[in-house]
């Protein structure tokens, strides 16, 4: 009773498999979405070469940023997909033998996962940033203020979410085996 339990119990992991293809399905939607934006750039395009209108160079400003947060948005799904399905159900040979696998796809647990998606989430959130200041026009020295102060978090942001150095790991995996000699 309790191996088939436990067969059940195992088999049930398939069910990622409604998450994983649903996140494709919303991918494809996605940049979908982002390639009518690509149209819509070119439609901007050709009538600020016609009439070098100067709002209309702004709105092509903004539909380019929202081209990029569109294919990113698409990106985090694919990548949410792909390690949905290695860490549930099996590798991905496919990425396994490809060139560009490898450094996509090394996610090893659920926080290696959450770590992928939260620096993908983390540029959608940069480039949003972008598109308001792009939107905002300062009246005064305070909204400049504000404006350095979120720069300021954004560069920490980005720095506190790289990934270590492998000269440092290198350093540190030498302290390990320093302190396990002894």
């Amino acid at each position: 009773m309790r191996d088939l339990f436990e067969k059940l119990l195992w088999s049930s992991r398939l069910s990622v498999m409604i998450g994983v293809l649903s996140c494709v399905v919303g991918a494809l939607v996605i940049f979908a979405v982002g390639i009518k934006d690509v149209v819509h750039l070119l439609d901007l395009l050709w009538n600020y070469i016609i009439s070098g209108s100067h709002a209309i160079r702004n709105d092509i400003i903004m539909v380019v940023v929202e081209i990029l947060d569109t294919f990113l948005l698409g990106s985090v799904m694919l990548i949410f997909a792909f390690g949905l399905y290695e860490l549930f159900i099996r590798e991905l040979e496919a990425a396994n033998d490809s060139n560009t696998g490898g450094k996509i796809l090394v996610i090893t647990s659920i926080d290696s996962l959450k770590s992928k998606l939260g620096k993908v989430i983390l540029m959608m959130l940069i480039i949003k940033v972008f598109s308001y200041f792009t939107e905002m026009k300062p009246e005064s020295m305070l909204d400049l203020l504000y404006m350095g102060i979120i720069v300021v978090l954004v560069a920490l942001s980005l720095m506190l979410s790289k990934d270590k150095p492998a000269v440092s790991q290198s350093v540190e995996s030498k302290a390990e085996n320093e302190l396990s000699e002894k």
